[in-house]
């Protein structure tokens, strides 16, 4: 029985790390019409060489969307939207939506779509082992992915705040202290106000940074637990708090940079952290 031969330029493909990376600067510099970036967490002002591809698209008159993950706990302490790259792309016309619990990472053009485990995060470009599937126009997987968009993104996605709108606002200021007042530290907000706050739902392997369930008994993901358990060192010095994500000094031990330690108040010692 013979069989079809599909077209190389009609073949999907599964692509590594880097052909991912490859194929995704490929998908912003070949659109022409309508350019659409999904991705959860996203952090361009340590991604200038994507900016700029996504600048020039935005240049060359293709209507580019950027959709984010609304922000939470997972998201980090940093505002996406408080981004000087991001600002300026936006300043360009980039359309930029939010999105409740988003965890699909989709980067699709009318020529091509991609899909994947790569964030628009410097961790996941030059950290991470990620995967890819590249996906032709015209197949019946592509039409999938755009049904995909219609049904499971866009019809919940909001608007961001416009740019005006859209600084951080500053935290209420501690007020003045009296000549004799207590050091600052004791000024600061209540720790049980901050827990009222903080809902450690989503964590972040101390190692690579990807995302996985909080859990102070395993904080590092299936990979790079795998790497640990050869050695079983709880002291050995990771980079990434198991918390809010960002570059902290942890370890198995001591998974939680000081901050969200503390968010979690008193009821958790040294003594609960156990792998």
């Amino acid at each position: 029985m013979l069989t079809a031969v599909v077209p190389e330029k009609q073949r999907i493909a599964i692509l590594s790390s880097s052909e991912t990376q490859t194929h995704l600067t490929r998908l912003i510099t070949e659109a022409e019409r309508q350019l659409r970036l999904v991705s959860p967490y996203v952090r361009l002002d340590k991604l200038r060489v994507l900016a700029r591809h996504v600048q020039g698209a935005l240049a060359r008159g293709v209507s580019v969307t950027l959709v984010l993950r609304e922000r939470d706990f997972s998201t980090g302490k940093e505002d996406p939207l408080d981004s000087d790259a991001l600002t300026q792309l936006r300043q360009a016309k980039l359309q930029v939506l939010l999105v409740k619990d988003l965890h699909a990472k989709i980067y699709i053009s009318e020529k091509h779509a991609l899909l994947t485990s790569l964030n628009l995060l410097e961790s996941s470009f030059n950290n991470s082992i990620e995967i890819g599937t590249w996906i032709p126009a015209g197949t019946p997987e592509y039409a999938a992915v755009e049904s995909l968009l219609k049904s499971e993104i866009h019809l919940t996605a909001q608007a961001a705040p416009p740019l005006s709108s859209s600084v951080k606002t500053a935290e209420p200021s501690v007020p003045k202290r009296e000549p004799r007042a207590a050091p600052a530290r004791k000024a600061s907000v209540p720790r049980q106000a901050v827990v009222e706050v903080r809902d450690f739902d989503m964590g972040h392997c101390i190692r690579c940074c990807d995302d996985l369930d909080f859990n102070m008994t395993k904080p590092l993901c299936r990979g790079c637990f795998a790497s640990w358990k050869k050695y079983e060192d709880r002291t050995y010095p990771e980079k990434f708090c198991h918390g809010c994500g960002e570059p902290k000094k942890t370890s198995v031990a001591k998974p939680l940079c000081t901050p969200c330690f503390d968010d979690l108040g008193d009821s958790l010692s040294d003594e609960d952290i156990q792998f």
